[in-house]
Parts: C-alpha cells; sequence; structure tokens
C-alpha cells in the first residue's frame, strides 16, 4: 500500500515542432484530475522478452471496459466518413487487445463533466485555445483509489477543427495530400483513453509526434494488454481456513506489478476466497515486525475494505461479511516505512475464519489415481446443531462436523465405499465403520472403509456428533477433515475434497 495512495499522473507531453516545413505537429493529452493535481513520473515497463518499451503510468479503466458515444457529421476531402473512420480506429483497440469499447451512436459534449466519455471536433479545448501544433486533446478525469494509481472514470477526445484533415492509409502526406490522417489521429487519443501514455522508445502510434505509422504496433498492444492482465502476472493461492504462514520480501509481487504501474513497490500476497453464499470472513495477519496491512477487493482490484490500522502494533485484523462471489484476499505492507517499531518485510501468519448460515464448499474434486476426479463436496461444522456454521470455536462447545458428497452421475447405484479423514498436524486419523477416528499412517496397509453400499446421488458423513472437546482433555486443536468415495471395481481411486473442511479449537 502507497504511504500516499491518492497520487496520480500526468496523462501525456508535448513537443514542440521542429522550425521547417517538414516539421510534424504535437500530440498532446491534457489529464484532469478529479480529486487533485500532481505530477508524476511515468513509469517504463518492458515485457518479459524485452521486446517492448510501452509507457504505462498505472492508471485504468476498472474492469477494462468503457462505453464510448460517437457522432461525428460529415466527411473527408476525398469522400471517406469521419464517423466510420473513428469507428474503425475503436476497432483497432477493441478487436486486438483485451480492451473492451462499447460504442453509443450519440452526440454528446465531450467538455461536460458527465462522467460519459464522446468526441467533436472543436476549435477549443473547452474554453482553452490549441497549441500551434496540436492536433487532438484527450481529457481524462480520475477517481482515487486504494490500491495502485487513481483509476480513470471519464475521457474525451476534442479534435482540432481548424487542422485540414483527411483519411488515407500509409505514410504521412502523400503525394498531393498537405492534409493530416484522421484515422491515426483518432487511433493514438483513444489510446489515451485506454490509459496509454507516449512511447519514445519503440515504433508506436502512442509516439509523441504524428509520422507514417497508421495503425497500433505490435508496442502499443502490448502496453494494452500489461495495463489489463498485470493481475494476472502474479500467483493467487486459494485462501485456507485456519493459519498459513507465508512472508513478504524481496522476489514477491508488488503493488506496482499487480496494477499496471504507478510508484507502490510494496510486497504483496494474493489469496482467492470463492464464496457460494454470504458469509462472514474474519481475518489476521500475525507479524512480529512486518507491518502488516490485510485487504479485501474484487476479481477487478476494486477494494471493498481495508485495514485502517487504527490499533497500535504490526499485525493487522479485518472482518467484514461478503456477499456470494469470487475476492481477492491481499496481505500487504507499506512502500516506505511508516512506524519505528514496524518494517516494510517480514513473515506473518494469516488466520481465516467463515462464519455463515450454510456449509461450505470444499473446492473441486482431486483423485488419488489417473482417473479424473468427479463428485462434489461440502461441509461445516456448528455449535448450534447445524443452525449456523463457522471454522472457529472455543473448547466449551459442543461441536457438529458433517459433510456431504454430491456422488457423480456414472457411479450412483453402484456398489462404492465412502471414506474420511481427520488431518492434525503429522498425524492421520481415519473415520472407521463404528463412526469413530482412529489412527493410521500408510505402513498399516488399506485406509479403513466408513461404509460400503450402494451409491446414492447424496452421500451425508457425520465426522464429529455433537462433541465438547473440554470434556475430551481438548483445549486447543487444529483439524483438517476430507471426505471421499469410490467404486468396489476400483478400490485405488478415491475422489475427495480438494479444500479441508476446517475446526479450529481454541481456549
Amino acid at each position: 500500500m502507497a504511504v500516499d495512495s491518492y497520487r496520480s499522473l500526468n496523462a501525456g507531453r508535448s513537443r514542440s515542432p521542429l522550425p521547417s516545413r517538414l516539421a510534424r505537429p504535437s500530440w498532446l493529452t491534457r489529464a484532469v484530475k478529479a480529486q487533485r493535481l500532481a505530477i508524476g513520473v511515468l513509469v517504463s515497463i518492458a515485457s518479459v522478452s524485452g521486446l517492448y518499451a510501452f509507457e504505462l503510468s498505472g492508471s485504468k479503466w476498472r474492469g477494462g471496459t468503457t462505453d464510448f458515444y460517437v457522432s461525428i457529421a460529415g466527411n473527408s476531402p476525398t469522400g471517406g466518413s469521419w464517423q466510420d473512420s473513428f469507428l474503425a480506429a475503436i476497432a483497432d483497440w477493441d478487436d486486438n487487445t483485451v480492451f473492451d469499447f462499447n460504442v453509443i451512436k450519440e452526440e454528446l459534449d465531450p467538455c461536460l463533466e458527465d462522467g460519459l466519455n464522446s468526441v467533436e471536433f472543436t476549435d477549443e479545448v473547452c474554453g482553452s485555445a490549441y497549441g500551434a501544433s496540436t492536433l487532438a486533446v484527450t481529457l481524462r478525469r480520475y477517481t482515487a483509489t486504494v490500491l495502485g494509481e487513481a483509476d480513470i472514470f471519464e475521457a474525451d477526445v476534442v479534435v482540432n477543427s481548424d487542422v485540414g484533415y483527411d483519411i488515407y492509409d500509409g505514410q504521412l502526406y502523400p503525394p498531393g495530400n498537405r492534409n493530416i490522417d484522421f484515422r491515426r489521429v483518432a487511433i493514438h487519443e483513444l489510446g489515451h483513453v485506454i490509459g496509454l501514455e507516449h512511447e519514445s522508445g519503440e515504433p508506436a502510434i502512442m509516439a509523441p509526434t504524428i509520422g507514417d505509422i497508421d495503425r497500433p504496433t505490435a508496442d502499443d498492444f502490448a502496453g494494452v494488454d500489461a495495463l489489463y492482465t498485470a493481475l494476472q502476472s502474479c500467483a493467487q493461492s486459494p485462501l485456507a481456513f485456519g493459519a498459513t504462514v507465508d512472508s513478504l520480501q524481496s522476489g514477491d509481487c508488488t503493488v506496482d506489478q499487480i496494477t499496471g504501474g504507478g510508484s507502490d513497490d510494496s510486497y504483496i500476497d494474493i489469496y482467492r476466497l470463492d464464496l457460494e453464499n454470504p458469509a462472514t470472513i474474519s481475518l489476521t495477519m500475525q507479524t512480529t515486525g512486518l507491518d502488516a496491512v490485510l485487504l479485501i477487493a474484487d476479481l477487478d482490484l476494486n477494494v471493498i475494505t481495508y485495514d485502517t490500522k487504527a490499533e497500535s502494533g504490526c499485525s493487522s485484523i479485518l472482518k467484514r461479511p461478503l456477499n456470494a462471489g469470487s475476492y481477492l484476499v491481499l496481505a500487504n505492507t507499506y512502500d516506505v516505512q511508516v512506524s519505528d517499531n514496524c518494517i516494510t518485510n517480514g513473515a506473518y501468519t494469516l488466520n481465516a475464519h467463515y462464519q455463515g448460515g450454510t456449509p461450505l464448499s470444499l473446492g473441486v474434486s482431486l483423485s488419488t489415481s489417473d482417473t479424473p476426479p468427479r463428485g462434489a463436496f461440502t461441509g461445516g461444522a456448528s455449535a448450534n446443531s447445524g443452525g449456523f456454521y463457522e471454522t472457529l470455536f472455543s473448547a466449551d462447545e459442543s461441536i457438529l462436523v458433517g459433510g456431504e458428497i454430491t456422488v457423480a452421475d456414472e457411479d450412483v447405484g453402484e456398489l462404492g465405499f465412502l471414506v474420511a479423514a481427520a488431518l492434525v498436524g503429522d498425524q492421520i486419523l481415519a473415520l472407521d465403520s463404528g463412526g469413530n477416528f482412529i489412527e493410521w499412517s500408510p505402513a498399516m496397509g488399506k485406509f479403513p472403509i466408513h461404509r460400503q453400499k450402494l451409491l446414492t446421488r447424496t452421500e451425508p458423513i457425520t465426522l464429529l456428533n455433537e462433541v465438547v472437546p473440554k470434556t475430551l482433555g481438548i483445549e486447543t486443536l487444529d483439524v483438517d477433515f476430507l471426505i471421499g468415495y469410490g467404486r468396489a471395481d476400483s478400490p485405488e481411486t478415491v475422489f475427495y475434497n480438494q479444500q479441508p473442511l476446517k475446526m479450529v479449537i481454541e481456549p
């Protein structure tokens, strides 16, 4: 997390024309800041192959899509339609990158600060004069974000009506034509709309001066993809309930890496959480020296909530009710040290717990053999006989733990078996036919079967039936339950849950 998380960046720069009749007009992009003005330094990001040198500030459209209103009347001197040329320029980006323009063929005033995007020929830049060699201007408005650079929420294009335009391909100024090609101007400005900056290091339509390049180049396309697929460059681990031990250190992903630019180089780990039903998620990022910051975001990195660090100490605590859906839990720190007692790298333990009205989906199915996995698994632990499910309990509560297997179509009606295991540290316990957990190890041979039967569509398994840990002398415990099934004609294959059913007992 950036200490100043509301920084924003200048969207472009201008270049003076060369003092000769062959001088080529400069592009100009003007950024209109929605919150506060701040001039930043552009970040040059090269691809892994090192072939590209596109310029990104990190500001972009959240979700990688936006509406654009287009209604331009009239034709070029050679008969081409301005409207069709601008729509073709949109298609040049839309058809070749991950960014998506939704075209609305209606006229809007681009000078209105209305949160809508449009284009128009004008004789001024919304109240200001065009520069002497300015062809067009893109006006971008931003909204501050918690993580990364400010998001674009409006981008309008005004095209200098005092410039002579035509529509053609190939070299600039073909023989007998001293007019500027409109389509390459439109393509360039739409690059700014998307979030690209000027590029001087490689041949690109986003060069600061107009030239013979009349379509986006590989460098331009790579810039868009880098900006809008940056999050995919970092691994996402499934969020495991209970304790996960990890660290933030050199070599980890950073915020500027997952957001596609900017200056926040704080370390970050990403955990994915998928909820089929509403639930409350409790998170604690315990550290001894790392200045931890927890955040929860959607899959587009829109931050839903984060720890404001109002309490003293280096650790971070966050609790939030969430609707059904997919989320990212972000284990982060700061880009600069802000506390004398806490640093920006080090080990942490992430404790995650669930509270909800329904059992949890236990992830995808796994298989103990080469047979493709099948079936589905749910489960939960409850201290009120299934009225409410959670993963964290006290030792004096009466706990019911159960799972349910949805058997695959091809296995329903076949003779099969059910198994269940409890993993406690390095210890493996198997649920026997009497409903008791017994210690097991691979040296003991075949894993005990809980039940053998004709398989039905759903197979419930009771793992613990109203057990009070304290009466058994248990004050603390961390258990992962696994449930599975197989067929009698293929006993070496067991289908089981990828995500363990978690139960944690604390005093």
